[in-house]
């Protein structure tokens, strides 16, 4: 009889403690859905540190519509946009050349106000400013785009022709054509044989020789014009 009892009641414990493990169990379960979900009413925001490269620098935007937004790499404090609203010279210039400089300036700030970091908008403003004598503006504008785009050449190379042959500091056109070719050597060979003219009227034929054999050697696009241009050099 107290052999039967002992077996009873060890079935009875046995029983309770399945039935507490089952409940336990059950309640961790219930707990962490409940804290991984928003509360009800709420959007689920995250950051997500994916990333394209657009231009030759890494950047990103924003995901519409999907709970999170991804700060580009180059929108730092360092890094302060130009005027882009400043005016245009229009010194010297007809009124059919201010009405097509203000129709194209229009567009580029509309752009710039949606999109700060447009490339080809700051281009063209540099450009706009520079065929309206503004060659400072033009600077400013295209040492911005070589900042927040540092891997692509154009903006170096727009910086090159500025500073040789309008703001008179070769030696500044210099240091941004070899940038430039430095970033893509096979991209220009009008960097090539720009820095080579600003050598030549410096009287510095060996480097304007030494520069024009390296897009050669470099094979750059129409590398077939240096070669011509080096020829002529010793004739």
């Amino acid at each position: 009889m107290v052999v039967t009892m002992t077996q009873q009641t060890r079935n009875i414990l046995i029983g309770i403690i399945a039935i507490i493990v089952i409940v336990t169990l059950g309640y961790f379960a219930w707990h962490e859905r409940k804290t991984s979900l928003p509360p009800v009413g709420t959007t689920s925001t995250a950051t997500s540190t994916a990333s394209s490269s657009i231009s030759g620098v890494i950047s990103s935007s924003t995901a519409s519509g999907q709970g999170y937004t991804i700060t580009p790499i180059y929108a730092n404090s360092t890094n302060t946009a130009p005027g882009y609203k400043t005016p245009l010279s229009t010194a010297g210039l007809t009124a059919d050349e201010i009405s097509a400089d203000q129709s194209q300036f229009a567009t580029i700030q509309t752009t710039l106000a949606s999109n700060p970091t447009d490339w080809s908008s700051w281009i063209q403003l540099g450009i706009l400013r520079k065929e309206t004598g503004d060659y400072a503006g033009a600077a400013v504008d295209w040492t911005y785009i070589t900042e927040i785009y540092p891997s692509d050449p154009t903006a170096f190379a727009d910086l090159g022709d500025l500073y040789a042959n309008y703001l008179n500091q070769p030696s500044k056109g210099i240091t941004e054509y070899k940038q430039a070719i430095k970033l893509d050597p096979t991209k220009e060979e009008s960097f090539y044989e720009n820095l080579a003219q600003i050598y030549i009227k410096q009287g510095d034929t060996t480097d304007a020789r030494a520069i024009l054999q390296q897009g050669i050697t470099a094979q750059v696009v129409g590398y077939q014009n240096l070669q011509n241009l080096l020829n002529s050099m010793a004739q």
